[in-house]
């Protein structure tokens, strides 16, 4: 099990003066441990700003965060993360770029060996270990990145957008692969998106962020059984979820 996050009082302005731009909160917000938590909102609303405040990537103006009560005054290095753009380095296989992870990390490859080819057996990447990123599709690159993300077992993740340049199909595949890993092992997971379909059908908490400054305008426990499958989302349960996001987006002038 994951985590427990405890954000407090969260703010982000940028710049100072007359130039200032307030980004984000003040927000309180409790992630507990092993729960899926769903970031959804409109673009620039500050998902991401809170994602890379949660991963001490970004210092707060205002407020804290803290892991299992211990304050993060620095990047974490227990956490995995994986952003919309992946991290894969071209002059490294899709092995060497999961195994970089680690070297980052003062571990050793070598005894990682086995969770390697695993981990990329689980999505699907079997023999393509040796390959080299723009050998592989855009799929398949995304794939191998969120190997790199899980290579050092964190129990806490954290996804900034990570499908979001995927096709339909694609998304629906690696979504599947995620739901699958969460459900083995329960992370805690930050999951930042601004698709209400996907929020729904991987979350047990979807928080709905407002448009900027964003704060948390509702928090909806999803109650809906796992796996999330075709059948599962073409239930009037999940259809009532989406729209009732949908409705909370209308009021806030977004759709």
């Amino acid at each position: 099990m994951g985590a427990t996050i405890e954000i407090r009082s969260l703010a982000k302005t940028f710049g100072v003066g007359t130039g200032a731009v307030h980004a984000f909160g003040p927000v309180d917000l409790t992630i507990h441990s092993g729960s899926f938590v769903s970031l959804l909102g409109p673009s620039g609303c500050g998902k991401s700003t809170l994602m890379l405040m949660i991963a001490g990537l970004l210092e707060a103006s205002e407020g804290e965060v803290f892991f299992d009560e211990e304050k993060v005054a620095a990047p974490r290095t227990d956490i995995g993360i994986m952003f919309q753009d992946n991290t894969l380095v071209p002059w490294r296989t899709v092995e060497g770029n999961v195994a970089l992870q680690l070297e980052l990390r003062g571990l050793d490859p070598r005894a990682y060996a086995a969770r390697i080819r695993d981990l990329l057996r689980s999505v699907r990447l079997e023999g393509f270990g040796g390959r080299h990123p723009y050998e592989l599709s855009g799929g398949m690159q995304q794939r191998a990145a969120f190997c790199q993300a899980l290579v050092h077992e964190p129990d806490t993740l954290l996804f900034d957008e990570p499908l979001g340049k995927l096709d339909a199909m694609t998304r629906e595949s690696i979504r599947t692969d995620l739901q699958t890993l969460w459900m083995k092992q329960r992370p805690t997971v930050v999951f930042v998106t601004h698709s209400i379909e996907e929020a729904v059908q991987l979350s047990s908490t979807v928080c709905v962020v407002t448009p900027r400054p964003g704060r948390i305008g509702r928090t909806i426990d999803i109650d809906l059984p796992w796996p999330r499958d075709l059948e599962v989302k073409a239930s009037p349960a999940f259809t009532h979820y989406v729209r009732e996001i949908q409705g909370i987006f209308h009021d806030y002038g977004v759709l």
